[in-house]
């Protein structure tokens, strides 16, 4: 795998460059005025991250389309949220302004994005992601942040995204060092998903959670350890979460650790 850019990059592009590879550990080649094909075979790679303006995208031989960060569904769950609608992960987890959130399988960030918004700028808000090409991504993305609203750019700038395995993040943390804990394996099991996801199964991590991880969890969270999950799953049981909300395809269930604000 290589980093590349668009033609005629910027000081800020070659910045970002700067940090994916520094991140992932590889090398950074000018572009000039090959494309995306005669890079991948001039270098005899499989794989080129290219940073533009706008995004940064994954190009891959396994991939039909390109791969970026993009906030997606959160755009619509924040609006739904200003519109006074409820969300259901914000009622599941009961994240109030200032509050505290880890999310252990950070993905597309979505549900960070939403914790973030609802949380505020009192609130914190990390993401782990175990795979590194996605971390690499999703940071960059949401660091670009977003010009067509505040409040989302402000949400995207408070995430901060730590990239490795969640047991030995969770691990290391003090005890109850934050509110919730929350775990969303989105693809360990083989559920339809959007167009704008589907790319994101060559490169998610599909490995279930493990018991070891929730215990780290509960021994972390003051509140609650949340973990969202296919409506027919067996998870829940496995884990020792009790399920608590259903949606016509996922499922809430939650292990509460304390006293929680009204």
């Amino acid at each position: 795998m290589i980093v590349t850019t668009s033609s005629n990059p910027n000081p800020e592009m070659l910045l970002r460059v700067n940090d994916i590879s520094n991140l992932l550990g590889i090398h950074y080649v000018k572009r000039g005025k090959l494309s995306i094909g005669q890079l991948m075979e001039k270098y005899a790679v499989n794989e080129i991250i290219v940073v533009e303006k706008e995004h940064s995208k994954l190009y891959s031989k396994d991939l039909k389309q390109p791969f970026f960060f993009h906030p997606s569904m959160a755009v619509l769950r924040i609006n739904r949220i200003k519109q006074g609608d409820n969300d259901l992960m914000i009622k599941i987890s009961n994240l109030k302004p200032g509050d505290t959130f880890l999310d252990c399988t950070l993905g597309l960030a979505s549900d960070s994005l939403v914790a973030s918004y609802v949380v505020g700028k009192e609130g914190k808000i990390v993401g782990i992601e175990s795979q590194p090409i996605l971390a690499a991504l999703v940071k960059d993305g949401l660091n670009r942040g977003w010009k067509d609203d505040q409040d989302l750019n402000d949400a995207m700038k408070r995430i901060e995204v730590v990239n490795g395995n969640h047991y030995e993040v969770l691990s290391k943390l003090p005890e109850n060092s934050f509110d919730v804990v929350y775990f969303d394996p989105m693809f360990r099991k083989g559920i339809k998903s959007s167009a704008a996801i589907s790319p994101l199964r060559t490169i998610a991590n599909p490995d279930p959670i493990s018991y070891e991880a929730v215990i780290e969890a509960k021994r972390v969270a003051k509140k609650k350890v949340i973990l969202k999950e296919n409506i027919k799953s067996n998870e829940f049981e496995r884990l020792g979460f009790e399920r608590v909300i259903r949606s016509s395809s996922t499922t809430y269930g939650v292990i509460t650790m304390g006293e929680e604000d009204e």
